[in-house]
């Protein structure tokens, strides 16, 4: 009964969706086209070979190669690699390992809580252009990380266990096509997600009219790229800076859609992860009203 009323609720929504696509295409149609723009040159070109590199590293068993054999547990690699990524390659490689048996489900689960990590390029390139200042994009990276990494030492895993996985190493040409078949998967969802969403928050703010505070926290509660560029209206940089980092940290409804659809195929609870993202975001703001 309960899932019958969501399905109506979702489909009556998606019918008005529908209906205001249909009332506004031109504006839809030039959003499309500046949306795929800003995807293609800034975000698929570093993301993609990242992905399909990282693909090709736990192929071939780096992992056992570098952090088993040194007495490192696997989720080093995941730390790491989300780091330098940005998300959402943190869900990305830990649900990689958990299904070539490198980590437990257990930590898994601990993983999903705090390795969420925005990417370096995007906060230092972007940001200092939003909030006129390097230094506070800087301050701003410090509480995402500094937040998260606290985190994990405030849900430490006790039990020091290494998996070995059994994984088969396949040929090279097949490892580079699965890698980049699984990148271009993953790509395909992050462009998907985000400009469905995105045109969700264009026709919002397209048909009310809305205080730029309001204007940003719509655009960020819907997308994660477009959220942090538009606090560019807001006056304060203080209230600027806390809505970009809540938006970061949170994650957009579109990046939560594609943790959900990146875990679907796995045990995992992303329970984990949103409930680590509650408690990182408080702490990654403290951090930031301490050091601003």
């Amino acid at each position: 009964m309960k899932k019958n009323y969501k399905s109506k609720i979702i489909l009556i929504f998606l019918i008005i969706l529908l209906t205001l696509y249909l009332l506004n295409s031109e504006l839809i149609t030039k959003n499309i086209i500046e949306y795929t723009n800003l995807f293609i040159t800034k975000l698929f070109p570093s993301s993609f070979l990242i992905f399909t590199i990282s693909s090709l590293l736990i192929n071939y068993q780096i992992i056992e190669t570098f952090f088993i054999k040194f007495k490192k547990p696997a989720t080093s690699y995941v730390i790491i690699m989300s780091l330098i990524s940005g998300f959402p390659s943190g869900p990305k490689y830990i649900s990689q390992l958990y299904q070539k048996n490198y980590i437990s489900e257990k930590e898994a689960n601990r993983l999903l809580s705090f390795c969420h990590f925005p990417n370096p390029l995007f906060i230092l390139g972007t940001l200092p252009q939003i909030l006129n200042s390097k230094k506070i994009a800087i301050k701003i990276l410090i509480s995402l990380i500094s937040s998260n990494i606290l985190l994990s030492f405030l849900n430490k895993n006790k039990e020091k266990q290494i998996l070995k996985s059994n994984q088969i190493t396949l040929p090279f040409s097949i490892s580079l096509s699965n890698a980049i078949i699984s990148s271009l998967k993953l790509q395909i969802l992050i462009y998907g997600t985000n400009i469905f969403f995105y045109l969700i928050s264009v026709i919002i703010t397209n048909s009310i009219n809305t205080s730029p505070t309001i204007y940003a926290l719509i655009n960020s509660t819907f997308d994660l790229i477009k959220g942090p560029l538009s606090t560019s209206l807001i006056p304060s940089i203080l209230v600027r800076s806390i809505i970009i980092i809540s938006s970061l940290s949170l994650g957009s409804l579109s990046l939560n859609i594609q943790i959900k659809s990146i875990l679907s195929d796995t045990s995992l609870s992303y329970k984990s992860f949103i409930f680590g993202r509650i408690i990182s975001t408080i702490i990654s703001i403290i951090i930031f009203l301490l050091i601003y």
